[in-house]
């Protein structure tokens, strides 16, 4: 794997991350509330219709890449508590190459280590979006692996993981039909060209304490810079269609890019 922390041209406190070639992270750290990439802005829509106002959360993040997600989050909630785990040294140190982020602790760990680790009844927050370049890492994903983030969330908390697939979307599928099995009800987010299978892109799953404003994640999606849809009951119930929760991790299909799909 080689990464590198590259300058935006465009933005004088914009820093792009790249692995292999690939574009995998963006910060602005003038402007931690700039969001470049859409499932970011889904995640941070999720998260405000969960949470109104201001409230500090207690956060863990699972994939930590320039820590744009618990950057924005210090900035829209002072006083929040926030972990993120990032298995990459080479990472970790370019995210504290940008600076401190209050309330956050950026640990060189493997996700699922740092789970195991943590205390029940923890984290109001739990963001999972691990990859090792551009696939999905689905260890994450079975049931076992979800019991524990089960665990460590509280009761009215929140999990949110960023999916990237293609159609027929089988990954999401069995992703979907597992964390509804372990953890709660779904909602998901895309933009209608993903939905559609015009071409692949990012699915963010949210599951446990709904989003507070329901018809609010509807309006702010729907409205945002970039349109996206919001599918739960049974629109969701009908993407999922008759797949089954993964006991193994054997079973968890691989993504749309693993596949050799091309991605935009």
């Amino acid at each position: 794997m080689t990464a590198e922390l590259i300058r935006d041209l465009d933005r004088p406190a914009g820093w792009w991350l790249l692995v292999d070639g690939s574009e995998q992270s963006y910060v602005d750290v003038d402007d931690p509330s700039h969001l470049e990439f859409e499932y970011l802005q889904m995640a941070a829509h999720v998260i405000d219709t969960t949470w109104p106002g201001e409230t500090p959360l207690d956060a863990l993040h699972l994939g930590g890449g320039l820590c744009t997600l618990p950057r924005w989050l210090a900035a829209r909630r002072p006083g929040s508590r926030q972990l993120v785990a990032e298995r990459s040294a080479t990472i970790a140190a370019m995210a504290r190459k940008l600076g401190r982020i209050d309330g956050t602790e950026l640990l060189q760990i493997d996700a699922a280590e740092l789970v195991a680790q943590r205390p029940g009844d923890s984290a109001d927050l739990v963001v999972c979006d691990v990859y090792e370049g551009p696939d999905t890492v689905t260890s994450l994903f079975t049931i076992a692996a979800l019991a524990e983030l089960r665990r460590v969330l509280r009761a009215d908390g929140c999990y949110v993981c960023n999916l990237s697939d293609a159609a027929p979307f089988a990954l999401a599928k069995v992703v979907i039909a597992t964390v509804e099995a372990v953890i709660g009800p779904v909602v998901m987010l895309a933009e209608p060209p993903v939905l559609r299978g015009r071409r692949s892109g990012n699915l963010v799953i949210a599951a446990g304490a709904q989003p507070a404003g329901h018809d609010d994640l509807v309006r702010r999606a729907a409205s945002g810079p970039v349109r996206v849809r919001v599918v739960s009951g049974e629109g969701l119930a009908g993407f999922v269609g008759g797949a089954e929760p993964a006991t193994d991790e054997s079973q968890l299909p691989a993504s749309g890019e693993s596949l050799g799909l091309r991605w935009t």
